[in-house]
């Protein structure tokens, strides 16, 4: 037990040795102050997205350095801060920071080097340069890029220089799409990735590469967005349009912008979102749209009531209000993406609009209205368009009038309705030859023409047709 007892205090009064001792190698400076001897930033002009090269030479002649603490700030924010272990009485620092392009970064922004040099006593010297100025890149044009299928790519307008604001307007969006901003497109339209692009960044918008995240843009208070503002400051944007309830008013040249990008050919079109309220009548304005207002609107949309009023005959909703210039007509049709029940689409040849002077426009193609017509869903199973129709010899027994009814707007395999399914009065047929199979037909020897309203019956499975004149 003595033994025991002596051997545990031998062991602390070794500890108590050992501590002494290495409180003893505690080595105590005095006071100094650490010196900031040299600060060089290589580079006197950058662009933002580019990089500064910064070299630093500190020193303490008393004290070993310990730390050298970094910090770039633009624009009083901090772009990036870094802490590097220095040893020795000297010390040489060369480092590289990028200064990334982002909101809140005005043109000719001295980017500042914020320095503190601390020794191993704990004493601080620190020191400040701005010798370095930032520049914005040049943008020069700039494109709304929306992705696929949900609208068509814009130009944006330098309209605030001092404040970088751009805009586009006549747009024909829906009320929630996603999209891209991109410096340069390609022949196409779409996005050059040679240029710089913004896409989603956190929750924000930021410089993205082709791994980066569409943007997505929302107002159900609006018909559509028709108006799209960018600020290249902050990197913010603002949507803009007609608020969502019916219209009461309509004028042809004021609200409908020229050329809209939905359509290939739209050269000689008037066009924008407007959403229409069942039963509401409508007073018609602009251009000479009202010298004979059942001339020169859909009548299987409208109802006219007066010289220069309508009531809208369609279910409430959004449609595309398209106006022909050149032919003094308004053309309506719903959202492109509308697909059946709630709408059938006709494409062919042989018919134009029910409008004098007539003429038939219609091809095999979906580029404008001019090419198909809509089926209004008149009340459950039953679709109606009123189209002018003229019948010519074709090359066989079939005449040059045919058409068929599609579930879109749009080439879809299998998705139409087969005239062979149907009963078809004349003086229109069904068909299931070759080249034509489903096609709605005309005989090559039944020489005619005139506006017809035909309906499409789902219910009875009947295809008819009235002659109006």
């Amino acid at each position: 037990m003595k033994k025991s007892i002596k051997f545990i205090v031998l062991i602390g009064m070794t500890y108590c040795l050992w501590a002494c001792s290495k409180n003893d190698v505690v080595v105590r400076y005095p006071k100094s102050t650490p010196s900031i001897d040299t600060v060089i930033v290589a580079e006197s002009v950058i662009t933002y997205g580019d990089s500064i090269h910064l070299h630093v030479g500190v020193s303490d002649k008393v004290a070993p350095l310990s730390t050298l603490a970094v910090k770039i700030v633009v624009n009083n924010d901090i772009v990036t801060s870094d802490v590097i272990r220095t040893k020795g009485n000297k010390a040489s620092i060369k480092r590289t920071y990028a200064i990334p392009f982002v909101a809140n970064r005005p043109d000719n922004t001295p980017v500042e080097v914020h320095l503190a040099s601390t020794n191993v006593s704990g004493i601080e010297k620190d020191s400040m340069v701005s010798t370095t100025i930032a520049k914005r890149p040049l943008i020069t044009d700039l494109y709304i890029v929306p992705d696929f299928g949900t609208g068509a790519t814009a130009k944006l307008v330098l309209v605030n220089a001092d404040s970088l604001i751009y805009q586009a307007t006549g747009l024909l969006y829906g009320t929630s799409f996603s999209y891209k901003l991109a410096t340069k497109v390609d022949k196409f339209k779409r996005i050059d990735w040679s240029g710089m692009v913004f896409g989603k960044v956190g929750d924000g918008i930021g410089l993205i590469d082709q791994t980066g995240e569409s943007i997505n843009a929302t107002d159900a208070t609006l018909v559509g967005i028709s108006k799209f503002t960018f600020d290249a400051l902050h990197f913010t944007t603002k949507l803009g349009g007609k608020l969502l309830e019916p219209v009461t008013t309509l004028d042809v040249i004021a609200d409908l912008p020229p050329n809209p990008p939905t359509l290939i050919n739209n050269t000689d079109f008037r066009g924008n979102n407007i959403y229409f309220g069942e039963n509401v009548e409508v007073t018609f304005s602009g251009s000479g749209i009202t010298t004979d207002l059942a001339n020169n609107i859909s009548p299987d949309y409208f109802e006219v009531t007066g010289t220069n009023t309508a009531k809208f005959l369609g279910k409430t909703g959004l449609y595309k209000a398209y106006y022909l210039t050149t032919a003094n007509y308004l053309y309506i049709e719903p959202q492109p993406e509308l697909l059946y029940p709630d709408a059938l689409w006709v494409c062919g040849q042989g018919f134009g609009r029910p409008s004098k002077p007539y003429v038939t426009t219609s091809s095999w193609n979906w580029n404008s209205p001019l090419d198909y017509i809509p089926a209004r869903l008149v009340s459950p199973g039953i679709y109606q368009i009123t189209v002018y129709v003229q019948n010519t010899p074709g090359t066989d027994k079939w005449g040059t009038l045919n058409f068929k009814f599609f579930h879109k707007r749009g080439w879809w395999d299998g998705h139409e309705e087969w005239s062979t399914s149907y009963t078809v009065s004349p003086p229109f047929y069904a068909t299931g030859d070759a080249g034509l199979v489903g096609n709605v037909v005309t005989l090559s020897t039944d020489i005619f023409d005139g506006v017809y309203r035909i309906t499409l019956n789902k219910n009875d499975h009947t295809i008819t047709s009235v002659k109006l004149n």
